[in-house]
């Protein structure tokens, strides 16, 4: 029984395991949901009878529900932490048959409690545990209520059928997602509490500060996958790294001191269909599927573009020269974009009281414009000065630690003492030397491309590529051109070579396999595939098998024939898996004894094992033990461990 009891604690921390992977709670939140079910397991671990402490867990219980209700956790946080409040005092009473079924119950809510508003492939993983896990705490149940009644030594319930009961339920439930109806529910996340941690996190932003003191912290959370339309030649493969460089979302043209901010009256970023891609007549087609982030903006590449959103979701322009989402949701969106490189991003010459907004040079900057007299002096066209700038400053030392930003004055400390920083510091600096140039300039802020996964096919881009650049007015271009100070940033772990490297690209691979083709499985995938089955059954009638086809049928045929033909042969001695020749355990007796009194036709292992003691009196009680073991043998599928230890002892008193 000790098994079955810590089988119990089973359910419970599986609901635990579903709602941790969905996210929806913070972290603090849920580790308070495991603290009653560890002190249950500690419980159960030192043997503690605590049915004396009964009435004192019921006010700690009540305790529990009047704390979360001062805090106003809210209901449904309150009700699950309810559900796990009296998973941990179940658990750590003693417990019938019915209060174990109640804890499989209570543990089936807290898996429901989150099951419909999550569709992530963690949570598939979680479900197929859950329904093993379920499974077999019924089949223990349920098997130590006919052990009562079977008579022979108690056996182990038979626990490996689980994986095959498992696997055909799954295998049903794929079944029924293919040819059910889609419903669409519009069901939401849960809303999650705020995350606890300290530090800015690397992403993307709609403004900059490099007064925000401390480091910047790693940041793997996918913000795009990019697939490349099929059937590029090799030089357009070589261009997407080119054209998919800078994936901008923002551009900040308003300087306040040494933050810099969205433009209000920037120009809106326009949509005109490209020509092609390297002079070509036809555009190159990517499919862009970015995850729900902040602001809801799409980071596109550079360049007007022709873009075809999914059913269901729709774009607009957006602030700082962005494109966002007019319904931003909680799933991905996926977007196809006619893809073609472009240097310069035309637009009229700004004027007025746009021109002095580019031209600003904020507060506390004179440092940038004497370092850029130094590096770069005399009077240069806007591309020159803009390319040795840059060049400079690419000299400088790449990190996140942010050495410079706790002090008085950032940018001068940047580039005077520590020569190091992150993206934010060179393309500020860079932006306001030219703006002390002369030359109009702006911040713009997006994503770095990220790296190729071969295991999926697409190009991954996490808020960790979060990228930082300047645009610069050339006049002579007629347009915005690109300038990137800074180094080289460290490759992504998801480049790596290493296993954790390898393992990291085939999670997410997977993951987004599942979103691809499962969550986002709708009723013209259902009608696509009724289409290519129905044309598949079509061409069955003018199929003839080939030679090869019919010699491998052929085969196939005769080993099944032979196969059932050596199963219906007839056992060694006559009767039925319940005979003593068919219980592999009685055959040392049966060797010895069949001279002396063979198996009849049709008789049991219990039946002739009786005549054996009717023919010897004093071996009657030794033989009905031999009995019983062989009718659990017989009729409990999994013979005693002990049944063929006792026949070949008994086998030794039938010598003749």
């Amino acid at each position: 029984m000790s098994g079955a009891r810590w089988l119990d604690h089973l359910p419970p921390w599986l609901g635990w395991g579903a709602i941790a992977s969905t996210g929806a709670y913070d972290p603090g939140t849920v580790a308070a949901m495991a603290v009653p079910l560890l002190a249950a397991a500690l419980a159960e671990w030192r043997g503690w009878d605590l049915d004396g402490w009964r009435r004192g867990l019921e006010l700690a219980a009540l305790a529990a529900l009047l704390l979360m209700l001062a805090l106003r956790t809210g209901l449904l946080a309150m009700v699950v932490g309810m559900l796990f409040v009296l998973c941990g005092v179940r658990l750590a009473l003693p417990r019938g048959i019915p209060e174990r079924r109640q804890l499989l119950l209570m543990g089936f809510l807290l898996f429901l409690t989150t099951a419909i508003t999550t569709s992530e492939l963690d949570f598939l993983l979680w479900s197929v545990a859950m329904l093993a896990g379920s499974a077999a705490v019924l089949l223990r149940l349920n098997w130590e209520q006919s052990a009562r009644l079977r008579q022979g030594p108690g056996r182990k319930p038979p626990y490996p059928l689980l994986l095959g009961w498992s696997a055909a339920v799954l295998v049903l439930a794929a079944g029924f997602f293919v040819i059910l109806p889609r419903l669409h529910l519009g069901l939401r996340r849960l809303p999650a509490a705020t995350r606890s941690g300290g530090g800015e996190t690397a992403g993307l932003s709609d403004s900059l500060d490099l007064k925000e003191g401390g480091p910047v912290q790693a940041n793997r959370e996918v913000a795009v996958r990019i697939l490349p339309a099929a059937g590029l030649t090799p030089d357009q493969q070589a261009l997407y790294g080119e054209s998919l460089a800078l994936l901008k979302g923002f551009t900040l043209e308003a300087l306040y001191g040494q933050r810099w901010q969205v433009n209000p009256i920037s120009p809106r970023r326009g949509r005109t269909q490209w020509t092609g891609l390297n002079g070509g007549t036809q555009p190159v087609i990517a499919d862009f599927f970015v995850e729900p982030g902040l602001h809801g903006v799409v980071p596109l590449p550079y360049g007007s573009a022709d873009l075809e959103p999914a059913p269901g979701d729709a774009l607009r322009p957006g602030p700082g020269g962005s494109v966002v989402r007019s319904y931003p949701g909680t799933r991905a969106t996926a977007l196809r974009v006619a893809l073609t490189p472009a240097e310069v991003e035309p637009e009229p010459p700004p004027r007025g009281g746009r021109l002095a907004i580019l031209t600003a040079t904020g507060q506390d900057t004179g440092a940038a414009r004497d370092w850029s007299l130094r590096n770069a002096p005399g009077d240069l066209s806007p591309r020159v000065l803009a390319e040795q700038l840059a060049a400079a400053l690419r000299r400088f030392r790449y990190t996140l630690d942010n050495p410079s930003g706790s002090t008085a004055n950032p940018l001068q400390d940047f580039l005077e003492r520590s020569q190091a920083g992150h993206c934010e510091y060179f393309a500020a600096a860079l932006a306001v030397m030219l703006r002390w140039r002369g030359v109009p300039a702006r911040v713009a802020t997006g994503f770095r491309l990220g790296p190729w996964i071969q295991e999926g096919g697409y190009f991954l881009v996490t808020q960790g590529e979060a990228h930082s650049w300047v645009e610069y007015y050339d006049p002579a271009a007629g347009g915005w051109r690109v300038a990137d100070p800074t180094p080289p940033a460290p490759p992504s772990p998801f480049g790596s070579v290493s296993f954790m490297g390898v393992l990291a690209r085939w999670s997410d691979a997977a993951r987004f396999t599942w979103d691809r083709d499962v969550v986002r499985f709708s009723d013209d995938d259902q009608l696509a595939g009724a289409e290519w089955a129905l044309g598949r059954f079509a061409t069955l009638g003018r199929w003839r098998p080939g030679p090869g086809t019919r010699t491998l049928a052929g085969a196939l045929v005769l080993a099944a024939l032979l196969w059932s033909g050596l199963r219906r042969r007839p056992l060694r001695w006559p009767g039925r898996s319940a005979g003593p020749g068919g219980i592999r355990e009685l055959r040392p007796l049966v060797r010895r004894a069949r001279r002396i009194l063979p198996p009849l036709e049709q008789e049991t292992a219990r039946m002739w094992l009786v005549r054996l003691g009717r023919l010897r009196p004093a071996r009657a009680g030794q033989l009905e033990r031999l009995a019983r073991e062989a009718d659990a043998a017989a009729y409990g599928r999994k013979p005693a461990a002990s049944l063929r230890d006792l026949a070949r002892e008994e086998a030794r008193h039938w010598r003749r």
